[in-house]
């Protein structure tokens, strides 16, 4: 964290920073000076989680409070307020420091409900909160406000939250952590289907054009074409089959609506001509070695398909060759790293995808997806959705 402080506060002052030890860990003390004194010193863990670190400031850059001098998250998701509490918690602030408020619409909600609320809040992060609030302007029916009352704290994670953003910390935790949070809060996932495949693709909405940019380099640097429309102030990515492996693998969209499409997407894709070759590597991942007429016998398949597919393979580094046996002619090859993570991944995407079927009783990837859009977009017709290939 020492890395992260800026020189000086949002007010201009100079920052200073006192390293010290406490029970065996590495803390520091921040303060500044003013004309009337000094402002309230607080204290920071040096060494935190990084993925932590890429959650919160994740979470301020897509729900945050970037107009003021203290860190403020508004959210309606309960899990997301625990997993903000819970990275403030990983910096060293103490829970005293930490506040909570109940925002409602009068209008679309009720004080019992809001009550309901703030103990579920309660229940998940561990914080009271002290306050409830009306607002008949609101679009939703409610949302819980965390907060935490520090101009230094504010000033520390501004600057790490642009520095993250704009790339300039070279952390592939933090940057996956900080892209899995901004989705989840400013991102959308659509998929769009056509006769023969199916289009999937990344949108986040931001009035800042600047952070638009910022975006989209982000995205491209994980494999994403990204596209800005600044007449639409977005930033859009259509999604390959690796892309949406990788959009699951940090999580991005858990705990909202497009976790579910997410699944779907991933399952309905694996079934098109070009990604079946995936379930094969989730099928010889606990395979010591293979050959290519074993893989010929078992997918009754002819040796030239066989020695083409183990090539693909090998340029996605999911397979390798291994020095050949004495006397055996035979070329032998095994499931690379990189190839047994591919598998696990959609081993547990399998998994959330049977428990999704089976609680909309629909073994259907594809009218899963038209379940959704036919919630969201009134007067669709699920009849309409015909996916076969991707």
């Amino acid at each position: 964290m020492l890395s992260l402080i800026p020189p000086t506060s949002i007010n201009g002052h100079l920052l200073y920073v006192d390293e010290y030890r406490e029970n065996g860990e590495e803390w520091l003390r921040i303060w500044y000076y003013h004309p009337r004194g000094a402002a309230r010193q607080i204290e920071l863990r040096r060494y935190v989680n990084i993925s932590k670190l890429g959650q919160l400031l994740g979470l301020l850059q897509a729900e945050g409070d970037k107009k003021s001098p203290r860190v403020a998250f508004k959210n309606a998701s309960l899990s997301e307020h625990a997993d903000f509490v819970s990275a403030l918690r990983e910096l060293g602030t103490p829970p005293s420091n930490i506040m909570a408020r109940c925002v409602f619409n009068p209008a679309k909600s009720s004080q019992e409900s809001a009550t309901e609320y703030s103990k579920l809040y309660t229940m998940q992060t561990g914080i009271i909160v002290s306050s409830f609030n009306e607002n008949t302007a609101m679009k939703g029916a409610m949302v819980a406000e965390t907060c935490v009352r520090s101009s230094i704290l504010a000033t520390v994670l501004t600057s790490a939250m642009d520095e993250t953003r704009k790339g300039s910390i070279p952390h592939e935790g933090l940057r996956q952590s900080f892209i899995a949070k901004l989705l989840s809060g400013d991102g959308t996932l659509d998929a769009r289907s056509t006769p023969s495949r199916l289009d999937v693709r990344v949108k986040i909405v931001d009035q800042n054009l600047n952070y638009l940019s910022d975006y989209a380099t982000l995205l491209a640097r994980e494999g994403f074409k990204a596209k800005i429309l600044p007449a639409k102030i977005s930033v859009r990515a259509y999604c390959t089959w690796l892309n949406l492996l990788y959009l699951y693998q940090i999580n991005a969209f858990r705990n909202n609506k497009n976790w579910v499409k997410l699944i779907c997407s991933i399952i309905i894709q694996r079934e098109g001509m070009e990604n079946k070759g995936y379930k094969r590597i989730q099928d010889l991942a606990n395979r010591h070695t293979i050959t290519s007429d074993e893989l010929s016998a078992i997918y009754s398949i002819g040796r030239r398909s066989a020695n083409l597919w183990i090539g693909r393979m090998q340029r996605l580094g999911l397979m390798r060759p291994l020095p050949r046996e004495p006397g055996n002619p035979y070329k032998i090859y095994s499931v690379t790293t990189k190839g047994k993570e591919v598998s696990k991944t959609l081993d547990a995407v399998e998994g959330e995808y049977n428990r999704v079927s089976l609680g909309r009783g629909i073994d259907d990837a594809a009218n899963v997806l038209a379940q959704l859009k036919a919630k969201h977009r009134p007067g669709s017709n699920q009849n309409q959705v015909a996916i076969r290939n991707s």
